[in-house]
């Protein structure tokens, strides 16, 4: 199994593991403070050397900052899509990072004074960026190999197996990193905070990685149930139509006046119920196609759209409804998915046609941009109250008007676009007026050559 699919850690006796999500972010985030710390040892160390006069080593120093910054380039190319593609390879890149900051930061202190440098402070700070993304047992490991480094290089400088870098103008050029009882004091204030705040900040990272698989399994219940529930109701509900429109028809004898309009109501609020139901297996499909991660794959969009408008012609047609069409011939390939896509648009197209009165007009426009495309819906319908605006995305929401005018519908199509025009890096905005109409533009990044 490609651990990447997964949405939560996975637990074992040491504690909750990062997700895959979790360990890419925290992995770029320390890719992009680490050009910052390279490139501010450089700059610290000309600043200081050439405008500050301050006598340091310049040279092992700037070694140290352009380490930093190769090895940084080289987990940053590790980092690319391509290269980091399970949980397992995510994990490894985190530890290699420590690991060479720490070596680095090792140097860093030993070119600056060692157990004497003000640089000590930079251990803490990464111990605590450690326990965000590593397991309680193994930050504690990683917390006591910092002490033991720091310690080391203490110890071999004092005893002079490795020459001590005095730097007088900072007032560094005492013996303190001989004296014995000064070392082991540093070490011990310097090792009881590493190791805490190290202990405390896994122990908060647990805490949210709990709470996240809490949410996660509540959602996964939820989800369950939503798409259990709505298929087993899809089959006696089509019979259920099937049978009253043969009442309807006749075919189980005459039907008065009265009992031809019941049927016909209750056929309505069938209809209205199976509509509900495709709704929301949709959403329950769009859902989990976002949650597996499922690899997205080229599709020609304005192919998609022209099948979509193709299936909503006799629709509009039958509500006399003008559909105007203006599409683009350029490429128009987007990565996403064909279904996924189809459904966005089919959601669209059929909503601005459902809230269009006859003799209304229904536009669709796709137009592409230097790296995206462009799919404009627009309707001469009813329109949105302003104060619906902020809540049209919500799931199971509709207008006030909508349900005023008793207009067939779930309140789950918007919800559901949105939901994958996110999984397809895109955006969609919505303006309306009540009375006026409504105008939806989605825009989806193109595929790369």
């Amino acid at each position: 199994m490609n651990t990447k699919t997964q949405s939560v850690g996975n637990t074992d006796e040491n504690g909750l593991r990062p997700t895959y999500e979790e360990l890419s972010q925290n992995t770029r985030l320390l890719i992009r403070l680490r050009w910052v710390a390279g490139s501010g040892i450089l700059l610290g160390v000309l600043l200081a050397q050439y405008v500050l006069q301050i006598d340091l080593p310049v040279g092992a120093l700037l070694i140290v900052g352009c380490s930093v910054l190769g090895y940084n380039a080289l987990l940053a190319f590790a980092c690319q899509a391509h290269k980091l593609k399970t949980t397992e390879a995510a994990q490894r890149v985190a530890l290699e990072q420590i690991v060479l900051d720490w070596l680095a930061m090792a140097a860093l202190l030993h070119f600056t004074g060692g157990i004497t440098s003000p640089a000590l402070i930079y251990f803490v700070i990464h111990a605590a960026l450690s326990g965000t993304i590593m397991l309680p047992k193994l930050a504690r490991s990683l917390s006591v190999l910092v002490i033991v480094l720091v310690g080391g290089l203490a110890l071999f400088e004092s005893q002079g197996w490795l020459p001590h870098v005095a730097l007088a103008d900072l007032g560094l050029d005492t013996a303190l990193y001989k004296n014995m009882t000064y070392i082991l004091a540093v070490l011990f204030f310097f090792g009881t905070t590493v190791i805490t705040l190290s202990e405390l900040v896994t122990r908060k990272a647990q805490q949210l990685r709990q709470r996240q698989n809490q949410v996660h399994q509540l959602y996964e219940a939820r989800s369950t149930f939503m798409r259990v529930a709505t298929h087993e109701l899809r089959a006696p509900l089509a019979a259920g139509i099937s049978l009253m429109r043969n009442l309807e028809q006749g075919y189980a004898g005459p039907l008065s006046e009265q009992q031809t309009e019941i049927i016909h109501r209750v056929t309505g609020r069938l209809e209205h119920l199976r509509l509900v139901v495709d709704d929301l297996l949709t959403l329950a499909a769009s859902e989990e196609a976002s949650k597996a991660q499922i690899p997205l794959e080229p599709v020609n969009a304005r192919e998609i759209l022209e099948k979509i408008i193709e299936r909503e012609m006799p629709n509009a047609e039958n509500k006399h409804v003008r559909l105007d069409c203006h599409m683009m011939e350029d490429n128009t390939i987007v990565m996403s998915g064909d279904v996924g896509l189809g459904i966005i648009f089919g959601n669209l197209l059929n909503n601005a046609i459902k809230y269009t009165p006859e003799n209304g007009c229904v536009r669709v426009g796709c137009t592409r941009a230097a790296h995206s495309i462009e799919v404009v819906f627009s309707d001469t319908g009813m329109g949105i109250p302003a104060e619906d605006l902020p809540q049209i995305f919500n799931e199971f929401f509709r207008a006030r008007n909508a349900k005023n005018a008793q207009i067939i519908g779930s309140g789950l199509g918007l919800s559901t676009v949105r939901t994958l025009v996110e999984r397809y890096q895109g955006t969609i905005a919505l303006e309306s007026e009540e009375g006026k109409g409504t105008t939806v533009k989605v825009v989806l990044p193109l595929a790369s050559r």
